[in-house]
Protein backbone atom coordinates (compact mmCIF):
# COMPACT_ATOMS: atom_id res chain seq x y z
CA UNK A 1 0.00 0.00 0.00
CA UNK A 2 3.00 2.62 0.62
CA UNK A 3 4.57 1.68 -2.31
CA UNK A 4 0.97 2.20 -4.23
CA UNK A 5 1.28 5.53 -2.57
CA UNK A 6 4.94 6.60 -3.54
CA UNK A 7 3.93 5.88 -7.40
CA UNK A 8 0.65 7.79 -7.15
CA UNK A 9 2.50 10.50 -5.71
CA UNK A 10 5.45 10.84 -8.42
CA UNK A 11 2.59 10.31 -11.18
CA UNK A 12 0.99 13.68 -10.34
CA UNK A 13 4.07 14.86 -9.90
CA UNK A 14 5.33 14.43 -13.27
CA UNK A 15 1.97 14.91 -14.70
CA UNK A 16 1.92 18.32 -12.98
CA UNK A 17 5.89 19.12 -13.97
CA UNK A 18 4.73 18.37 -17.69
CA UNK A 19 1.30 20.93 -17.44
CA UNK A 20 3.60 23.54 -15.58
CA UNK A 21 6.18 23.29 -18.68
CA UNK A 22 3.74 23.94 -21.07
CA UNK A 23 2.52 26.83 -19.34
CA UNK A 24 5.52 27.92 -18.74
CA UNK A 25 6.42 28.50 -22.25
CA UNK A 26 3.21 30.75 -22.54
CA UNK A 27 4.29 32.59 -19.45
CA UNK A 28 7.32 33.15 -21.22
CA UNK A 29 6.09 34.43 -24.68
CA UNK A 30 3.27 36.64 -22.62
CA UNK A 31 6.49 38.74 -20.72
CA UNK A 32 8.92 38.92 -23.41
CA UNK A 33 5.95 40.42 -25.13
CA UNK A 34 4.77 42.84 -22.78
CA UNK A 35 9.13 43.62 -22.34
CA UNK A 36 9.38 44.12 -26.09
CA UNK A 37 6.09 45.84 -26.65
CA UNK A 38 4.76 43.75 -28.60
CA UNK A 39 1.68 41.19 -28.70
CA UNK A 40 2.22 37.96 -26.82
CA UNK A 41 -0.15 34.90 -28.15
CA UNK A 42 -3.68 36.65 -27.37
CA UNK A 43 -5.62 34.09 -30.25
CA UNK A 44 -6.68 30.70 -28.83
CA UNK A 45 -9.43 30.85 -27.33
CA UNK A 46 -8.94 33.05 -23.79
CA UNK A 47 -6.17 35.69 -24.29
CA UNK A 48 -3.80 32.79 -25.61
CA UNK A 49 -4.91 30.34 -22.85
CA UNK A 50 -4.63 26.90 -25.02
CA UNK A 51 -1.30 28.09 -27.25
CA UNK A 52 0.59 25.61 -25.63
CA UNK A 53 -1.54 23.00 -26.21
CA UNK A 54 -1.55 24.43 -29.69
CA UNK A 55 2.45 24.26 -30.50
CA UNK A 56 2.62 21.31 -28.57
CA UNK A 57 -0.05 19.73 -31.22
CA UNK A 58 1.70 21.53 -34.26
CA UNK A 59 4.97 19.92 -33.08
CA UNK A 60 3.83 16.67 -32.72
CA UNK A 61 2.37 16.22 -36.11
CA UNK A 62 5.17 18.12 -38.43
CA UNK A 63 7.21 16.08 -40.16
CA UNK A 64 10.48 14.46 -38.54
CA UNK A 65 13.40 15.41 -40.77
CA UNK A 66 16.18 12.78 -41.27
CA UNK A 67 19.35 14.69 -42.13
CA UNK A 68 21.86 12.36 -44.28
CA UNK A 69 24.38 10.20 -43.04
CA UNK A 70 23.16 10.69 -39.01
CA UNK A 71 23.57 8.07 -36.52
CA UNK A 72 19.88 7.06 -36.50
CA UNK A 73 19.84 5.18 -33.67
CA UNK A 74 21.56 7.69 -30.84
CA UNK A 75 19.91 10.12 -33.21
CA UNK A 76 16.15 8.86 -32.23
CA UNK A 77 17.12 8.08 -28.32
CA UNK A 78 19.20 10.84 -27.02
CA UNK A 79 16.26 13.26 -26.65
CA UNK A 80 14.27 10.69 -25.03
CA UNK A 81 17.28 10.32 -22.58
CA UNK A 82 17.79 13.77 -21.55
CA UNK A 83 13.87 14.24 -20.60
CA UNK A 84 14.44 11.28 -18.52
CA UNK A 85 17.31 12.48 -16.62
CA UNK A 86 15.03 15.44 -16.68
CA UNK A 87 12.61 13.69 -15.04
CA UNK A 88 15.16 11.93 -12.93
CA UNK A 89 16.03 15.26 -11.13
CA UNK A 90 12.79 15.65 -9.44
CA UNK A 91 12.91 12.57 -7.56
CA UNK A 92 14.65 14.86 -5.15
CA UNK A 93 11.62 17.03 -4.25
CA UNK A 94 11.19 17.14 -0.73
CA UNK A 95 8.37 15.97 0.51
CA UNK A 96 7.05 16.58 4.18
CA UNK A 97 4.16 14.01 3.87
CA UNK A 98 3.60 10.41 3.01
CA UNK A 99 6.78 9.72 0.99
CA UNK A 100 10.05 8.50 0.85
CA UNK A 101 13.18 10.72 1.90
CA UNK A 102 15.86 10.78 -0.09
CA UNK A 103 18.99 11.02 2.40
CA UNK A 104 21.98 11.84 -0.46
CA UNK A 105 19.59 14.14 -2.33
CA UNK A 106 22.10 16.46 -3.24
CA UNK A 107 24.59 13.98 -4.17
CA UNK A 108 21.69 12.14 -6.26
CA UNK A 109 21.50 16.14 -7.95
CA UNK A 110 25.41 15.97 -8.87
CA UNK A 111 25.04 12.76 -10.57
CA UNK A 112 21.79 13.68 -12.44
CA UNK A 113 23.60 16.80 -13.60
CA UNK A 114 26.94 15.27 -14.74
CA UNK A 115 25.20 12.82 -16.82
CA UNK A 116 23.67 15.50 -18.57
CA UNK A 117 26.95 16.59 -20.16
CA UNK A 118 26.60 13.25 -22.41
CA UNK A 119 23.66 13.48 -23.32
CA UNK A 120 23.84 16.85 -25.03
CA UNK A 121 27.03 15.14 -26.15
CA UNK A 122 25.09 12.32 -27.99
CA UNK A 123 22.16 14.51 -29.54
CA UNK A 124 24.97 16.65 -31.51
CA UNK A 125 27.09 14.22 -32.24
CA UNK A 126 24.34 11.99 -33.92
CA UNK A 127 23.49 14.71 -36.25
CA UNK A 128 26.48 14.51 -38.17
CA UNK A 129 26.39 18.60 -38.14
CA UNK A 130 29.51 20.97 -37.88
CA UNK A 131 27.02 23.92 -36.77
CA UNK A 132 25.13 21.17 -34.09
CA UNK A 133 28.87 20.17 -33.25
CA UNK A 134 30.25 24.17 -32.85
CA UNK A 135 27.08 24.62 -30.69
CA UNK A 136 27.99 21.19 -28.32
CA UNK A 137 31.79 22.58 -28.02
CA UNK A 138 30.22 25.85 -26.79
CA UNK A 139 27.70 24.28 -24.51
CA UNK A 140 29.70 21.67 -22.74
CA UNK A 141 32.66 23.49 -21.80
CA UNK A 142 30.69 25.92 -20.35
CA UNK A 143 28.36 23.18 -18.26
CA UNK A 144 31.36 21.62 -17.02
CA UNK A 145 32.96 24.85 -16.31
CA UNK A 146 30.02 26.09 -14.17
CA UNK A 147 29.33 22.99 -12.63
CA UNK A 148 32.57 22.71 -10.66
CA UNK A 149 31.07 26.43 -9.70
CA UNK A 150 28.04 25.19 -8.92
CA UNK A 151 28.73 21.92 -7.05
CA UNK A 152 30.99 23.62 -4.35
CA UNK A 153 28.51 26.47 -3.48
CA UNK A 154 26.29 23.88 -2.62
CA UNK A 155 28.97 22.33 -0.60
CA UNK A 156 29.17 25.30 1.16
CA UNK A 157 25.14 25.29 2.30
CA UNK A 158 25.70 21.61 3.49
CA UNK A 159 28.51 22.50 5.38
CA UNK A 160 25.72 25.02 6.85
CA UNK A 161 23.05 22.89 7.43
CA UNK A 162 25.78 19.44 8.04
CA UNK A 163 23.65 17.01 5.98
CA UNK A 164 22.86 15.99 2.41
CA UNK A 165 18.92 15.74 2.42
CA UNK A 166 17.35 18.54 1.17
CA UNK A 167 14.26 18.46 3.58
CA UNK A 168 16.88 19.70 6.16
CA UNK A 169 17.37 23.17 4.96
CA UNK A 170 14.07 23.85 5.83
CA UNK A 171 13.90 22.52 9.29
CA UNK A 172 17.47 24.86 9.65
CA UNK A 173 15.87 28.38 8.64
CA UNK A 174 12.76 28.50 10.67
CA UNK A 175 13.79 31.28 12.24
CA UNK A 176 16.24 32.84 9.98
CA UNK A 177 16.67 32.64 6.22
CA UNK A 178 19.95 31.81 4.19
CA UNK A 179 19.01 34.49 1.51
CA UNK A 180 19.94 37.28 4.19
CA UNK A 181 23.10 36.49 5.51
CA UNK A 182 24.74 34.00 2.49
CA UNK A 183 23.77 36.55 -0.22
CA UNK A 184 26.84 36.59 -2.26
CA UNK A 185 26.50 32.70 -2.48
CA UNK A 186 23.11 33.24 -3.28
CA UNK A 187 23.92 35.37 -6.75
CA UNK A 188 26.94 33.40 -7.37
CA UNK A 189 25.27 30.51 -7.52
CA UNK A 190 22.30 32.26 -9.32
CA UNK A 191 25.11 32.80 -12.20
CA UNK A 192 25.99 28.93 -12.26
CA UNK A 193 22.56 28.38 -12.71
CA UNK A 194 21.87 30.38 -15.46
CA UNK A 195 24.83 29.47 -17.27
CA UNK A 196 24.17 25.70 -16.42
CA UNK A 197 20.82 26.36 -18.03
CA UNK A 198 22.01 27.48 -21.01
CA UNK A 199 19.53 30.71 -20.63
CA UNK A 200 20.19 34.38 -21.48
CA UNK A 201 22.65 36.43 -20.88
CA UNK A 202 24.63 32.67 -21.35
CA UNK A 203 22.77 30.75 -23.98
CA UNK A 204 26.18 30.40 -26.41
CA UNK A 205 24.83 27.04 -27.76
CA UNK A 206 22.79 29.33 -30.05
CA UNK A 207 23.82 31.99 -32.04
CA UNK A 208 21.50 33.59 -34.72
CA UNK A 209 24.00 34.32 -37.60
CA UNK A 210 26.14 31.29 -37.28
CA UNK A 211 24.53 27.98 -35.57
CA UNK A 212 21.07 29.53 -34.85
CA UNK A 213 19.67 27.20 -32.97
CA UNK A 214 22.97 25.42 -32.13
CA UNK A 215 23.18 21.48 -30.89
CA UNK A 216 19.79 20.43 -31.42
CA UNK A 217 19.34 22.37 -34.90
CA UNK A 218 18.74 19.18 -36.89
CA UNK A 219 16.13 17.76 -34.90
CA UNK A 220 12.27 18.50 -35.93
CA UNK A 221 9.02 16.92 -34.37
CA UNK A 222 8.83 15.12 -31.17
CA UNK A 223 12.43 14.76 -30.78
CA UNK A 224 12.96 18.51 -30.60
CA UNK A 225 10.00 18.35 -28.07
CA UNK A 226 11.34 16.18 -25.76
CA UNK A 227 14.91 18.57 -25.68
CA UNK A 228 11.93 21.60 -25.19
CA UNK A 229 10.65 19.75 -22.45
CA UNK A 230 14.07 18.72 -20.76
CA UNK A 231 15.25 22.12 -20.76
CA UNK A 232 12.50 24.12 -19.11
CA UNK A 233 11.82 21.09 -16.35
CA UNK A 234 14.96 21.88 -15.48
CA UNK A 235 14.66 25.83 -14.93
CA UNK A 236 11.85 24.70 -13.17
CA UNK A 237 14.00 22.19 -11.03
CA UNK A 238 16.57 24.74 -9.77
CA UNK A 239 14.09 27.10 -8.86
CA UNK A 240 12.35 24.81 -6.68
CA UNK A 241 16.24 23.99 -5.36
CA UNK A 242 17.02 27.56 -5.09
CA UNK A 243 14.20 28.72 -3.39
CA UNK A 244 14.45 25.39 -0.64
CA UNK A 245 18.06 26.61 -0.36
CA UNK A 246 17.85 30.14 0.44
CA UNK A 247 14.18 30.27 1.54
CA UNK A 248 13.83 27.36 3.36
CA UNK A 249 9.63 27.20 2.40
CA UNK A 250 7.79 24.86 3.35
CA UNK A 251 6.35 23.05 0.35
CA UNK A 252 2.75 22.45 1.53
CA UNK A 253 2.21 26.20 1.82
CA UNK A 254 1.12 28.41 -1.18
CA UNK A 255 4.02 30.93 -1.32
CA UNK A 256 6.60 28.10 -2.25
CA UNK A 257 4.73 28.03 -5.59
CA UNK A 258 4.55 31.88 -5.84
CA UNK A 259 8.32 32.07 -4.97
CA UNK A 260 9.21 29.27 -7.45
CA UNK A 261 7.49 31.79 -9.86
CA UNK A 262 9.11 34.75 -9.09
CA UNK A 263 12.52 32.71 -9.75
CA UNK A 264 10.95 31.56 -12.97
CA UNK A 265 10.16 35.59 -13.87
CA UNK A 266 13.54 36.53 -12.60
CA UNK A 267 14.82 34.10 -15.44
CA UNK A 268 12.57 35.32 -18.47
CA UNK A 269 13.39 38.89 -17.33
CA UNK A 270 17.46 38.37 -17.54
CA UNK A 271 16.58 37.15 -21.31
CA UNK A 272 14.40 40.26 -21.62
CA UNK A 273 16.75 43.10 -21.26
CA UNK A 274 20.09 41.77 -20.65
CA UNK A 275 21.84 41.05 -23.94
CA UNK A 276 24.28 38.10 -24.39
CA UNK A 277 27.53 37.96 -22.92
CA UNK A 278 30.84 37.34 -24.81
CA UNK A 279 32.25 33.97 -24.77
CA UNK A 280 35.58 34.99 -23.64
CA UNK A 281 34.37 36.97 -20.92
CA UNK A 282 32.02 34.28 -19.75
CA UNK A 283 35.11 31.78 -19.26
CA UNK A 284 36.83 35.08 -17.47
CA UNK A 285 33.99 35.23 -15.34
CA UNK A 286 34.12 31.49 -13.97
CA UNK A 287 37.63 30.73 -13.85
CA UNK A 288 39.16 34.35 -12.54
CA UNK A 289 36.34 35.36 -10.33
CA UNK A 290 33.36 32.70 -9.30
CA UNK A 291 35.63 29.87 -9.27
CA UNK A 292 38.61 31.39 -6.79
CA UNK A 293 35.47 32.80 -4.25
CA UNK A 294 33.47 29.83 -4.53
CA UNK A 295 37.05 27.74 -3.29
CA UNK A 296 37.67 30.57 -0.69
CA UNK A 297 33.94 30.41 0.98
CA UNK A 298 34.28 26.73 0.99
CA UNK A 299 37.13 26.23 2.57
CA UNK A 300 36.49 29.43 5.20
CA UNK A 301 33.36 27.45 5.75
CA UNK A 302 35.25 24.42 6.66
CA UNK A 303 37.62 26.35 8.35
CA UNK A 304 35.22 27.25 10.75
CA UNK A 305 33.40 24.12 11.29
CA UNK A 306 36.56 22.37 12.36
CA UNK A 307 37.20 25.97 14.49
CA UNK A 308 33.46 24.72 16.20
CA UNK A 309 34.48 21.09 16.08
CA UNK A 310 37.57 21.07 18.54
CA UNK A 311 36.75 24.61 20.91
Amino acid sequence: MYILIILINFFFLFLMVFISVAFFTLLERKILGYIQLRSGPNKVLFSGVFQPMGDGLKLFFSEVNYPYNINFYIFMVSPLLGLLISIFFWFIYPYLGMNFVMSFGLIYMFCCSSLMVYIFLLVSWSSNSNYSVLGMIRFISQMISYEVSMMIIIMNLMFMINNFNLNDFFMYQLNVKFFFFLFLIMILLLISFLAEMNRSPFDFSEGESELVSGFNIEFSSMSFIFIFMSEYMSIMFMGMLFCEMFMGLMLTKFYFNIFILVFMFLVIWLRGFLPRFRYDKLMYLIWKLILPLSLFLFVFNFSFKLFNLYH
